[in-house]
C-alpha cells in the first residue's frame, strides 16, 4: 500500500487583527517584522468574513515599510466568492477563511522597523467614498512562510 503525505511547514511568521465583523476603512491592520528570516518567503494574507460581507471580491492595498520609507506597495484584488455566491476560503460555519497570495519568493529587506500595512479600497460603483467600516469583516491576518521545497 502506497501512501502520500503532504508536510506543511509552520508560517515563520503569523499573525492576526481581530474586528467585530466592521473593518474600519481608517484602521490599518500593521504587522511588525523584524528578525523573520534572510531567505527568500511567501507573503500571505489572511481574511475571514463572515455572511455579512457584500461583496464577491476584495480590494486591498498592501504596503511593505522600513519605518516610514515605502519599499513596495500593491493593490490587490481577491475573489472571495464563486460565481454562483457561494463563500470561497475554508471554514464549515458562519465563518470563512482565505489564505490569499501576495509576494512569492521575495527577499525581505534586512533593516529594523520592518512591517507590513494592509487596508481595505473598496466602494460601491460610481461612488467615491470608501466603505467605512467595510461590514462582513472579522480579522485580517499575515504570514511570512518558508518556500516550498521540492523532496
Amino acid at each position: 500500500m502506497l501512501g502520500i503525505c503532504a508536510c506543511n511547514k509552520s508560517p515563520l511568521y503569523i499573525e492576526y487583527r481581530n474586528y467585530d465583523g466592521y473593518w474600519p476603512a481608517a484602521e490599518k491592520a500593521v504587522f511588525p517584522l523584524d528578525d523573520v528570516t534572510q531567505e527568500p518567503v511567501n507573503m500571505m494574507i489572511h481574511i475571514r468574513n463572515n455572511r455579512e460581507y457584500p461583496f464577491s471580491n476584495l480590494f486591498l492595498i498592501a504596503s511593505l515599510k522600513v519605518g516610514d520609507s515605502l519599499v513596495a506597495c500593491d493593490t490587490l484584488e481577491y475573489a472571495m466568492a464563486d460565481p454562483q455566491g457561494a463563500w470561497l476560503g475554508s471554514g464549515y460555519m458562519e465563518v470563512k477563511e482565505s489564505k490569499l497570495w501576495w509576494k512569492e519568493n521575495y527577499e525581505l529587506p534586512g533593516a529594523e522597523n520592518l512591517k507590513v500595512e494592509l487596508e481595505h479600497a473598496l466602494r460601491y460603483n460610481g461612488s467615491e467614498a470608501g466603505m467605512d467600516p467595510l461590514e462582513g469583516i472579522v480579522s485580517v491576518g499575515f504570514a511570512v512562510e518558508e518556500m516550498a521545497t521540492n523532496e
